[in-house]
Order: structure tokens, then C-alpha cells, then sequence
């Protein structure tokens, strides 16, 4: 999962003319390139609370919790802030590009994040249903079945339960051009094709929530989550973003207040009619489908407008006060992409000691502080992880980022 092509810089483009639009100081020129620096915190800032969100539910009963999955509910917005990013990023480093060529654009970005895709699903169906279930003399006695297994499992992003954002962002890379063509095409009317967006996805959540589709199609209808479908109007809502950046980077001036009272409007109607389902209709505790609720919309787009409209303010008016934080956001948007490959696998050795019938990590600390603990190791576990894989040979492949230098030794 990547809001942008590892290896390169994650808000840097050049426009078709050579120059760039900039915003205050939260631009940072180098030549034709302009950097970002909110990109990064925004990045920075999601992974950290999909991490969060995976520990969570690791380490607590999320089928019957209601506060688990309450929690869970809100956060499902750091997915949709991934695809936002996305198109924003992309749109940023290609909407003024004259010599933009699809051919180019689809072996720079697929190439970057096919084969840490491929590798990485490789590793997590090896160690969690094959090493962990004691299946190593099957595969070897039967590969071609395996193999079989392992199509099956990267088909649709399924080896590690956070494969399937790698498989969709494959997706978005395919269909930018069609995506750049629109916007460009659009350029006149982007309030209209976001209206226009926004009511196809609230058709879609409806589908998804309300619709159960007949026998033939329902094998291949859960696999919904794994396609760009649910994400289309996000992608669209952070591309007219970048096009529109400057202005957007007016617009939040004198309005915090206003923007944090609508967060905290949506997000109880958001958990209200959530739980309201669970305490008076029936409604199951846990449900697969909860991150395209209906009535999550309105909560995720302006949870992802005031995360961009604070770490826009961070970046133009106090960047400057805070360079450890700054150093320590760009370290973490740095490693962010490598990071979300390593951090199940990290997480699934801290939790497999077992005492006292679960995980040892929780016998020991008891609760919260299993899942605290649970957290800062897999943070602190990714991080050392990365550090070794990005300085090996062929980091590129594992990490989606170009190798480091050994320690002592320049780049």
C-alpha cells in the first residue's frame, strides 16, 4: 500500500513548462522539483493510525467489542486518506505534464510496487498458512497445488489481510491516464464531475451495505474492498485537490473552528447511527462492510479535508519552529511504504508467544497496555526491519525504495 511511487519523492513533480506552482513556505523548491512537506505528515500521520488500527484489533476481540469497533469505525478514514493522497499526488506530478506518455508512466509506477506486492505476498502466505499450520511437507510434496493456493491469494491481495491495498493501488496505476484525461477534459466543471463522483459512490455504499447479490456473482462480490470501485470518488477528491491545491491552501485560513465542528458533527452521526444499529435494530457488532456505511461519507471527506487543511498549516507556519519534528516526518513518510509491507509480519511474531491460552504480550501486560506494547514493538520492530531490508541488495524489490548505504559508507 502506497500513496506514492516508492522511490522517488512523494510530492515532488515537474510541470510541462519546467516550472511549479508553490505554496508559502510549505514548499521546499530543488530546481524543477517542488516538495510537499504536508504530503509528508499527512502520510506519516495515516500509516501511523493504520498500524494503530491493526494492533487494535490483534490484540482485543473485535467481533463482540463495542468500543473496538466504534474505534474502528472512525478510523476507517486513513484508507480513504491513502487513495485521496494518491490521486493528489499523482495529479500534482503529472496535470501540467505536456510529454506525459502512459507507456512511461505505467513501467515507472507498476514496476515499483508489483514486485515488493509480489514478495511480500509471498512471505506472509508462506509463514501464516503454511509454516504456522505445518503444511511445509504438503507444499513440497504437492507444489503445483500450492502454487495454485498462492494464485488464488494474490489474485485479490489476500496472503496478508493488507496485501489488497497494494492490489488496488496496481489498479489505480492502470486507470490514472483515463483519470488525468478526465480531469483535464473537466477542467472547467471539477464541481460537477466531484458531484457527480460522490453521488456513484453513494450508490455504491448502498450497494454494498444494503444489496445481497444473487448466488452466481456473491463468491466474487466480497472482493469488493480489493477493487478501486469503493475508492473512486476518494481518488477523484484528492486529484481536483492537487489542481486546485493553491486555493484550497487559502480557503482553511480563519476557518479551524469551523472545520473541527463539522468533524465532530459527522463523526457522531457516524458512531450514532452505528450504534444505534447495534442497540436497537440488531445489527452485528463487527461487520466487514462498515468502513462503505452510507452514513460514513460525510465523516471520511472532511476528516481527510481537515488532516490536509492541519498539516497544510503545520507545514506553512511552524515547520520552521519544529525541525526535530520535521526531521522525525520525514523520516517516517520516507519508510512509511516499506513500513506497511513489514508491520503485519512484525506484529504476527510479537503476538505468537502464547501463556495462559493467548498471546504472551497480553497475558503479561493485561489490558490496554497489551495492545500500547503491542504497538510501540510493531512500530519499533518495522522500523529496525526496514533499516536492515533497505541496505541489502535488491532493496528496491523488498522495500518499493532504492537501497541505503551501509552504515560508514557514502550513498
Amino acid at each position: 500500500m502506497t500513496t506514492y511511487a516508492p522511490g522517488q519523492d512523494s510530492a515532488a513533480a515537474t510541470t510541462g513548462t519546467g516550472t511549479v506552482a508553490c505554496t508559502g513556505q510549505a514548499v521546499r523548491s530543488a530546481g524543477k522539483r517542488a516538495y510537499l512537506h504536508h504530503v509528508d505528515l499527512i502520510r506519516a500521520t495515516t500509516f501511523s493510525l493504520v498500524i494503530f488500527v491493526h494492533c487494535l484489533t490483534q490484540t482485543t476481540n473485535e467481533f463482540t467489542s463495542l468500543p473496538v469497533n466504534t474505534t474502528s469505525l472512525l478510523l476507517h478514514f486513513t484508507r480513504n486518506t491513502f487513495f485521496a493522497l494518491t490521486g493528489f499526488v499523482l495529479m500534482y506530478q503529472n496535470y501540467e505534464k505536456a510529454d506525459f506518455r502512459t507507456t512511461e508512466f505505467w513501467r515507472k509506477r507498476i514496476s515499483l510496487v508489483i514486485f515488493p506486492y509480489i514478495i511480500w505476498s509471498a512471505i506472509y502466505w508462506f509463514v501464516q498458512k503454511v509454516w504456522a499450520e505445518g503444511r511445509i511437507t504438503d507444499v513440497v510434496s504437492n507444489p503445483m497445488h500450492s502454487l495454485g493456493e498462492f494464485a488464488g491469494l494474490i489474485g485479490w491481495g489476500l496472503s496478508g489481510f493488507q496485501m489488497y491495498f497494494l492490489f488496488v493501488m496496481l489498479q489505480v496505476y492502470l486507470l490514472f491516464p483515463l483519470v488525468l484525461f478526465l480531469v483535464r477534459a473537466t477542467a472547467r466543471h471539477h464541481g460537477l464531475l466531484l458531484a457527480a463522483a460522490l453521488a456513484v459512490q453513494v450508490a455504491i455504499t448502498a450497494a454494498i451495505t444494503y444489496w445481497q447479490p444473487p448466488a452466481p456473482i456473491s463468491d466474487y462480490w466480497w472482493h469488493h474492498y480489493a477493487t478501486f470501485v469503493p475508492y473512486q470518488f476518494f481518488i477523484l477528491y484528492g486529484a481536483v485537490a492537487a489542481v486546485h491545491r493553491d486555493a484550497i491552501a487559502r480557503w482553511p485560513e480563519g476557518k479551524g473552528w469551523w472545520l473541527f465542528g463539522a468533524l465532530l458533527v459527522t463523526g457522531t452521526i457516524a458512531a450514532g447511527t452505528y450504534l444505534t444499529g447495534v442497540w436497537f435494530r440488531g445489527q452485528p457488532v463487527h461487520d466487514n462492510d462498515s468502513a462503505f456505511y452510507p452514513y460514513l461519507l460525510p465523516f471520511l471527506v472532511v476528516a481527510i479535508a481537515c488532516l490536509y487543511a492541519a498539516a497544510a498549516h503545520w507545514a506553512t507556519h511552524w515547520r520552521d519552529f519544529t525541525p526535530r519534528f520535521a526531521r522525525v516526518v520525514s523520516y517516517a513518510s520516507n519508510r512509511s511504504f516499506s513500513v506497511f509491507l513489514a508491520h503485519v509480519l512484525v506484529l504476527y511474531v510479537i503476538l505468537k508467544p502464547q501463556a495462559g491460552g493467548q498471546a504472551w504480550i497480553l497475558d503479561t501486560f493485561g489490558q490496554p497496555w497489551g495492545t500500547i506494547v503491542a504497538y510501540v514493538g510493531t512500530i519499533g520492530g518495522s522500523l529496525l526491519l526496514v533499516e536492515i531490508l533497505r541496505r541489502l541488495p535488491g532493496s528496491s524489490y523488498l522495500t518499493g525504495r532504492p537501497r541505503m548505504p551501509l552504515p560508514g559508507r557514502s550513498a
